[in-house]
């Protein structure tokens, strides 16, 4: 058994891996106290063990701790930049609107904790499950575009999970999603550690929470809008994808003493 799946092909096992989760989700369908990031981290958690065993590789080897200081650096290094690639987009959100934001003084403190560290799990597991097992088999088989391509189809697909779109808003959610995948892909290739792109995805999804970058924000987050402005493609998603296309080119450039070539 160990032999045989040593020797299967790279994309064989990745389907394998991703055919598990689509069963995964199935059974949340039927069973809805399992539609949870905890489930679906440990069935990842579980094949990328199995897989890995039958490889004589650790779980450790998928960079998913902290093991030296560099990448704890690598971590709050993205952290820091997905806040600023959010700043960067609410920026230019507001630039096009023309419109009104008040700054709330009345957050709890406990709504910011318990929100960063539902962000931090929520960052952690995706990275896990997409750029951890899947995402590490395929660079060592094929090239870093095209894994970046694969990866970036499950990614934008669980996206989609749990809610009724036009297909307008699927095509948008998948082109969105599709680029975020490719930051967070090459985050892992040039520093070989899940935490920058943990780091990058936890940042913005944590900014996003309390900056929303469109009307109906709440009044828990920050910012709070007081205005009845449209929000669009043009004013939210194409901040979003110049902003995100620009870290990419920047992160592209940037070359780590641990880097590979992508």
């Amino acid at each position: 058994m160990k032999v045989f799946i040593q020797n299967l092909p790279a994309w064989l096992k990745v389907l394998i891996y991703f055919l598990a989760l689509w069963g995964a989700t199935l059974i949340t369908g039927i069973l809805p106290m399992f539609n949870d990031f905890a489930f679906f981290f440990l069935v990842s958690l579980a094949l990328s063990w199995i897989f890995l065993t039958m490889e004589n590789k650790s779980l450790l080897s998928l960079g998913f701790i902290p093991l030296n200081k560099k990448q704890v650096s690598y971590f709050f290094n993205g952290l820091g930049i997905g806040a600023l690639m959010l700043l960067g987009c609410f920026a230019l959100t507001v630039f096009l609107t023309k419109d009104t934001w008040l700054f709330n003084c009345k957050v709890a403190p406990m709504y910011l904790i318990m929100s960063f560290l539902i962000c931090l799990w929520s960052a952690f597991v995706q990275e896990f499950v997409f750029r951890g097992y899947p995402f590490q088999t395929l660079l060592k088989r094929y090239s870093p575009w095209i894994v970046q391509l694969i990866i970036a189809i499950p990614f934008g697909l669980m996206h989609l999970m749990d809610h009724k779109m036009s297909s307008s808003d699927i095509a948008i959610t998948m082109l969105c999603t599709g680029i975020g995948s490719v930051l967070f892909g090459l985050a892992y290739i040039k520093t070989k550690s899940l935490m920058l792109p943990i780091g990058i995805h936890l940042g913005w999804n944590y900014l996003q929470l309390l900056i929303p970058r469109a009307s109906g924000g709440g009044n828990s987050g920050l910012i709070i809008i007081n205005s009845q402005a449209t929000y669009g493609v043009l004013n939210v998603v194409i901040p979003y994808i110049i902003v995100a296309l620009l870290s990419i080119l920047i992160l592209w450039m940037w070359k780590p003493a641990t880097s590979i070539k992508a």
